[in-house]
């Protein structure tokens, strides 16, 4: 498969299964649970559609699964907005568990990690530990704030519940590595310019 470089997308616009797989055996891919989290996500976008930001959303959805607990991962960077989720997760009744990448505060040293600044002491992210936090604190639903690439995945495989992004983590995009895709700079300098544009 390769749907990035699809001229139409008819899959979209007009029922075209470009695989062997009949909707039937899709089917059976889905759990029950899974269902329920479709369900709820539909729910989300069909009534929410340009009406709400992301962190709108996530709420919406976490209050259509009926969770009560949901916890927060995220970078020590953006501790300020990790706050601000916190917060308004509160205000809308839900119980909310965080931690911050750099918990237990372990020395790169110790897994032998590449520094920022070589010789002084530095702080690993600490990803598997955070989910496991999280995981002992009995969340039901988990957000990412900004962790690191890579970090976001290992947190996610350690998560026992479900996971969700607020915020991409890109230094140089201001968290919005989208910045790329819609900034004609970035697409020049990424060298990803459709022809005939400037």
């Amino acid at each position: 498969m390769n749907c990035a470089f699809c001229p139409h997308h008819k899959c979209y616009t007009s029922g075209q299964n470009c695989t062997r797989l009949t909707h039937e055996e899709i089917s059976e891919y889905y759990t029950d649970e899974d269902k329920k989290m479709m369900r709820a996500s539909s729910a989300t976008e069909s009534r929410n559609y340009l009406k709400m930001t992301r962190l709108e959303e996530s709420v919406f959805f976490a209050k259509e699964m009926g969770v009560k607990k949901v916890g927060i991962a995220f970078c020590i960077g953006l501790a300020n907005e990790a706050h601000f989720c916190a917060q308004y997760f509160k205000k809308e009744g839900l119980d909310v568990q965080s931690v911050c990448c750099k918990v237990c505060s372990v020395d790169k040293d110790l897994l032998e990690l590449e520094k920022i600044k070589p010789g002084q002491r530095e702080a690993m992210c600490n990803p598997k530990v955070q989910a496991r936090l999280l995981n002992e604190g009995g969340t039901e639903l988990n957000f990412i704030v900004g962790l690191c690439v890579g970090h976001d995945m290992l947190f996610t495989m350690e998560s026992k519940v479900p996971v969700s992004s607020i915020i991409t983590k890109d230094r140089v995009l201001a968290n919005n590595p989208a910045g790329a895709v819609y900034s004609r700079y970035w697409r020049r300098k990424l060298g990803i310019l459709e022809e005939g544009t400037v």
